[in-house]
């Protein structure tokens, strides 16, 4: 297949509902988790898209940035099912890092990063489920945004966890992401005053190759950003979120999908069918278990950083991983580091902050739920 082929579906010419208002000089792609009206909204896996129908509506967050003058271009591939971490598709065409062409493009929604990337658009958007637009950004040089719970519809966004789905956002400008996701709150941001940016150095020492740490300091040290030390925050906390995260995920998985599962037994990537294998099959009463462990992982978390505070963490553990080999520390640890914002309910905002040996590698900050605009001043501030 033909690299270019990153979209499942180019609409030609563009659509635009409304020649006027703040977002016509904006053009929108779509992963295929996100429903355009007329068309299939898939999971990235052949025979579910086969068996549905096509959407009789756009998402709700399609439409808020269609009625602002938003040109769409289409719907871009995503990996198979959402939960992948390398981005490519079995069923699809093999897609290149255009930032780094060794290495690997990060998933779920790989497509819409790669049209983002390489300038056939200028925003995009998917399910952020399991670092689903976060971890290609990073990997892709790129500003991502996932919101706090509740801060923007779901409607129309295919379903992998209800208590993990978020829409993410992604664009290379930073004033464009925050332009278009005002446009899609469906309430406004806690109107809280910012008071400091914290960091763990353990968890950057613990998760970051040699090389990305050094970048990581000069970047810090050169920035001059004046942050504090959390010293406590550290694998332990990444390990607790990563358990909690398993089990909820794994038993949601079953419920929206299970029987699909055992009927049409569909075909998965390798890296896919071993991660659905080991996540599934949890007890409900391990489930509900799970569900109160969430709530005080969530309390604890934000003990380590107050209201008006962000926390800084790594968006991945080191510079993008080898296209043809990924390492399973590397796996578990990407898998862990996307765990805390889901569990929690907090904002994250990833940004295009280091470069390790011509690799992109990005850095994340947390908010408290609600707090989302702090991230934008914060990142507007230090760095742009």
């Amino acid at each position: 297949m033909i690299e270019e082929n990153y979209l499942l579906t180019a609409i030609k010419p563009e659509r635009q509902d409304i020649p006027v208002g703040v977002l016509t000089r904006q053009r929108l792609v779509v992963s295929d988790s996100v429903s355009i009206k007329g068309l299939v909204t898939g999971i990235g896996v052949p025979d579910w898209s086969d068996g549905n129908e096509p959407a009789k509506n756009d998402a709700s967050v399609v439409s808020a940035l269609m009625h602002s003058g938003c040109r769409l271009i289409g719907k871009a591939q995503m990996d198979d099912f959402g939960t992948s971490i390398s981005g490519q598709n079995p069923f699809l065409a093999r897609l290149k890092n255009p930032i780094a062409p060794d290495a690997r493009l990060g998933g779920s929604s790989s497509g819409a990063a790669l049209a983002v990337a390489k300038g056939a658009a200028t925003i995009a958007i998917g399910n952020d489920c399991c670092g689903g637009v976060l971890i290609p950004a990073s990997y892709c040089h790129l500003y991502g945004y996932r919101p706090s719970q509740g801060m923007v519809d779901l409607r129309g966004i295919s379903a992998l966890s209800p208590s993990f789905d978020a829409v993410g956002f992604m664009s290379k400008k930073l004033p464009i992401l925050q332009q278009i996701a005002e446009k899609c709150w469906t309430k406004p941001p806690k109107a809280v005053r910012f008071k400091a940016l914290k960091y763990a150095p353990t968890l950057f020492q613990e998760l970051l190759p040699i090389e990305a740490m050094l970048e990581w300091e000069v970047a810090m040290n050169d920035s001059k950003i004046r942050s504090q030390d959390v010293p406590n925050f550290g694998k332990l906390a990444l390990t607790q979120a990563h358990n909690i995260h398993t089990v909820i995920l794994g038993r949601e998985i079953d419920l929206q999908y299970g029987q699909w599962f055992d009927v049409h037994k569909p075909k998965f990537s390798d890296e896919t069918a071993e991660f659905l294998s080991r996540i599934r099959g949890n007890s409900f009463k391990e489930f509900v278990e799970t569900k109160k462990k969430r709530e005080l992982f969530s309390d604890s978390i934000q003990g380590f950083f107050s209201s008006g505070e962000l926390l800084m963490i790594p968006t991945s553990p080191g510079q993008p991983p080898d296209d043809m080999f990924l390492d399973d520390t590397f796996l578990l640890n990407q898998r862990r580091l996307y765990a805390i914002a889901e569990v929690a309910g907090l904002a994250q905002l990833t940004l295009p902050f280091l470069n390790v040996n011509g690799t992109p590698m990005g850095v994340s900050l947390l908010a408290h739920p609600g707090e989302d605009r702090l991230l934008f001043e914060a990142a507007g501030r230090w760095f742009i």
